[in-house]
């Protein structure tokens, strides 16, 4: 009998051993009123992102199979009419690998599609994806960090940005607002990148690094990008794809770093010439490059708090010139009509497919460059207090 139950036993472990399922499976429960809402697995690390499995929701459960090649992070969207209209879809993000995973949440209070500001809105627990356990104690460790620069950023709508709407200029409290919040943001980039050195060899840490290095704003030097670079390399030498794609993004991103030189391109100018930019930089001024768009209400938005700070400072050695991506000439000179604009205007009438796009990775507006009194990129991103604050510092 004993013999014929080890038999069993050894029988049992072969099938189980044979039957084990290689890649990932997918768990889902949503609470709520979620029967028969459909959900979308998508793999946004290709463009157009693609769709890689689909479902239904029934009985508040779930289940999605296949096989990644390797860990990656992975969008879930459940639409709740079935219509695809995107403000109608929840969507989150997690790290998916070859494993089980159980996804847990409510359909009244994951996130939405879109960004919200309704503070019930939650992440899903997403159990069994080592990927997902290390990020969430990354976001667990600067959590603190994020609260704070939260709460500081709030203050700062109130006290500086909603009264600059109204030509309302509260500069000190802004200025106070911003220097703490640049306090808070070496912190989490400190944090971020020990995060990177201590787990280079994860996709987590892959993908914080090239947080670094992607988007219109490129904060390192190149000795840090190439710190970075060999960093990430070395320990993804194993996956040459990985490896070679990383190296490529972050040689892009040295024409942007912090202490380059500006890209020189030809744009055209009011009276529909083309010139060249360096025809227009004047030579030892600090000078903001300000790109923008006739049709963008966050760009006209900022130019009132630019007349500001160029009536300010204009004397004392500081230059605008502004860089329209319009496409009509038309739209372009109605608009600086209409804003008033006294400094430099410049338009790459071929717009995000132009030469501001390419040279400048400009992909969307309002964005800014400062330049240094050699023309090496200084500052980026800087708007409304956080601009007075490095004006202050240089004048």
């Amino acid at each position: 009998m004993k013999k014929i139950f080890l038999a069993f036993l050894c029988s049992s472990s072969l099938v189980a051993c044979q039957t084990k399922y290689d890649g990932y499976i997918l768990n889902g429960n949503i609470g709520g009123n979620s029967e028969g809402m459909k959900v979308q697995l998508v793999n946004e690390a290709v463009y157009p992102p693609v769709t890689i499995d689909s479902t239904v929701i029934k009985n508040g459960r779930f289940q999605l199979k296949g096989k990644v090649d390797r860990p990656g992070m992975y969008q879930l969207i459940i639409d709740k009419t079935g219509q695809d209209d995107p403000s109608q879809m929840l969507a989150s993000r997690f790290y998916l690998e070859n494993s089980v995973i159980s996804y847990s949440g409510h359909v009244d209070s994951l996130r939405t599609y879109y960004w919200s500001d309704e503070t019930f809105r939650k992440d899903p627990v997403v159990k069994g994806s080592a990927s997902q356990d290390l990020y969430d104690r990354y976001l667990k460790s600067i959590a603190d960090l994020r609260k704070q620069s939260g709460t500081i950023n709030e203050k700062y709508l109130e006290v500086y940005h909603r009264p600059a709407m109204d030509g309302i200029f509260n500069t000190e409290e802004g200025i106070a607002l911003i220097k703490q919040e640049n306090e808070i943001n070496k912190k989490l980039n400190i944090a971020q990148w020990k995060f990177i050195e201590e787990h280079p060899e994860s996709i987590v840490g892959y993908d914080l690094a090239l947080q670094f290095l992607q988007g219109m704003y490129v904060n390192l030097t190149v000795p840090q990008l190439e710190q970075l670079t060999a960093l990430i390399t070395k320990a993804w030498a194993n996956i040459p794809p990985m490896a070679e794609n990383f190296k490529t993004i972050a040689d892009k991103a040295k024409t942007m770093a912090i202490g380059e030189k500006y890209q020189d391109i030809e744009l055209m100018n009011p009276e529909g010439k083309m010139v060249k930019l360096s025809s227009c930089v004047p030579e030892g001024k600090y000078v903001m490059l300000e790109f923008w768009a006739s049709w963008c209400g966050p760009c006209r938005g900022e130019i009132p708090h630019l007349r500001h700070v160029y009536q300010e400072y204009k004397d004392k050695g500081f230059e605008i010139i502004s860089i329209s991506i319009d496409e009509k000439k038309t739209d372009w000179d109605k608009a600086m009509k209409e804003e008033k604009m006294v400094w430099k205007q410049l338009c790459d009438p071929n717009g995000f497919n132009g030469p501001v796009a390419q040279k400048y990775n400009i992909t969307g507006v309002p964005t800014c460059i400062l330049l240094d009194k050699e023309g090496r990129i200084f500052k980026t991103e800087m708007r409304g207090a956080a601009l007075d604050a490095v004006l202050q510092e240089l004048y």
